[in-house]
């Protein structure tokens, strides 16, 4: 889906902004919006609150795009669009070194694809160019991890093969991390003992909030197992502090971020962090025409031999939503971590709260986010920024959770409904249980901090009315009876699962 460049004239920043990835980007005909329910250009009023999944451009956001396209099309009479896209992307680059506050860590190579499922198959081949050995991925349940993820590396053309590990119970209550971290530790060992080379993909965050396994069993397999391992941080969800990243890549562990998740860009940008140490090792190691159909030249630092079988075309959509990505990000980054922390923390106890006083909603547990021994410091990324919820209906026979049809018709109406919002898709948690997901995003935090408190109040207020605009679309999804509902929340034993 790359949008070829003419000099004669680009397409529009619409048009731009939905092109260069696959078909969850593409406009229905109908509504004009991706798989998502997103359209390209911003939509006033939106109570968005669904960037665990996907994000409406903001108007800021827009501007500088099209700022950025009007330049490119300025240039193209004097450059070609390959000279053109490197240069741009190199300037991505540094600009997200300077967001990312490395320090004094060597600067880290960066691979642009436009999706996190591109990101895990660069990083499953970049594990078969160094070894011998046939490649087994270590991931969590495929349920947890971004769409596509599990598939494209089990169906890679390369022999690779993908062992998983669920991360809650059969009834969705989430497994404790010693269960979890004992499953990485013996699948891991086994492979190696059975001649496999293993990529530890470790999720922080999963979609319901949650890190598998933790920093602790990773560093541990990191030490046991030394170069028979490879280690990536799926961080897809960008829920991570600097210095959480920083540590990462000090550790010899390679990132994958998105620019569309938190930090509230558009859909598809992503971004694969590859540490120093571990990049000066792979920079020359031939590699497969196959990676010519996730990426292209430009895409990849000067210096990689993957370049050679790489296209030297141009992805202007990928650019484009990495410019809006940016300044969503740039902004965020001049807030306080203390002060993001603490809002974080009366966000959580707010809608934690309104949860509890809900017969029809039952919050879903989040462990705390452990990232000792990553970091000694108490950043903002310890607190919770995703709330899951079961949803419930009324029924005859009592109260029942809703199937995952009747959430998808929620999620999809949100944006339609009376008061236009959004939330995460619906996620499968368990057997018959399924959950929503209202989570907060960088710019949403922008906007609670920018005037004190009455802006805190807004972005508090504001997510209440998402969730009761939920149960008003729930109720006439099932046609309630107006009969007075049980004297029990979801969560006590009397009520009907």
């Amino acid at each position: 889906m790359y949008t070829p460049i003419h000099a004669q004239q680009l397409p529009t920043t619409e048009q731009l902004l939905v092109s260069g990835g696959d078909e969850r980007i593409a406009l229905d005909n109908i509504h004009g919006v991706n798989r998502y329910g997103c359209p390209p250009l911003a939509v006033p009023g939106l109570l968005d609150f669904g960037s665990c999944t996907a994000s409406v451009i903001s108007a800021g956001a827009f501007q500088a795009t099209d700022e950025l396209r009007r330049r490119l099309q300025s240039e193209l009479h004097d450059r070609t669009p390959a000279v053109i896209y490197d240069r741009e992307l190199d300037r991505i680059r540094g600009q997200l070194f300077q967001l990312s506050e490395l320090g004094d860590l060597v600067e880290p190579d960066v691979i642009f694809a436009a999706s996190g499922t591109d990101l895990h198959r660069i990083a499953v081949l970049l594990s078969h160019a160094a070894t011998t050995r046939p490649v087994l991925a270590l991931m969590v349940e495929e349920a947890e991890t971004g769409s596509g993820v599990h598939d494209a590396l089990i169906n890679s053309r390369f022999g690779t093969e993908v062992s998983t590990v669920a991360m809650r119970e059969a009834d969705g209550r989430p497994r404790s991390t010693n269960d979890i971290d004992a499953d990485f530790e013996r699948i891991a060992r086994e492979a190696i003992l059975q001649g496999f080379h293993v990529l530890l993909v470790q999720v922080d965050q999963s979609k319901t909030g949650m890190i598998a396994p933790s920093y602790t069993c990773t560093e541990k397999l990191q030490l046991a197992l030394g170069t028979q391992l490879d280690i990536l941080i799926d961080a897809c969800q960008y829920r991570i502090s600097p210095a959480t990243l920083r540590s990462c890549l000090a550790r010899g562990y390679s990132v994958a971020l998105t620019g569309s998740k938190f930090v509230s860009g558009p859909s598809f940008s992503g971004a694969l962090m590859i540490p120093a140490q571990i990049a000066a090792r792979l920079r020359e190691l031939p590699f497969p025409k196959e990676l010519s159909g996730i990426c292209l030249a430009g895409e990849w630092p000067v210096g990689w031999a993957a370049r050679d079988v790489l296209n030297n075309a141009s992805n202007l959509g990928l650019l484009l939503r990495w410019e809006a990505a940016l300044y969503e990000l740039r902004a965020f980054r001049t807030l306080h971590n203390t002060d993001i922390k603490n809002f974080l923390q009366d966000f959580a106890i707010h809608i934690k709260t309104f949860m509890q006083q809900q017969s029809l909603i039952e919050s879903v547990p989040v462990p705390a986010l452990e990232r000792s021994p990553l970091i000694t410091s108490d950043d903002w990324d310890t607190e919770q920024s995703t709330f899951p919820f079961y949803l419930y209906a009324q029924t005859a026979n009592g109260m029942s959770l809703q199937n995952a049809q009747a959430l998808r018709d929620i999620y999809k109406n949100l944006p339609d409904a009376k008061i236009g919002c959004q939330l995460g898709q619906p996620v499968r948690l368990a057997e018959g249980r399924y959950a929503l997901r209202l989570c907060l995003s960088a710019r949403s935090i922008v906007e609670a901090l920018k005037y004190g408190e009455p802006s805190k109040q807004r972005i508090k207020a504001d997510a209440i009315k998402v969730l009761e605009q939920t149960l008003e679309l729930s109720r006439k999804s099932q046609h309630v009876t107006t009969h007075e509902l049980p004297q029990c929340t979801p969560s006590t034993s009397s009520c009907m699962h």
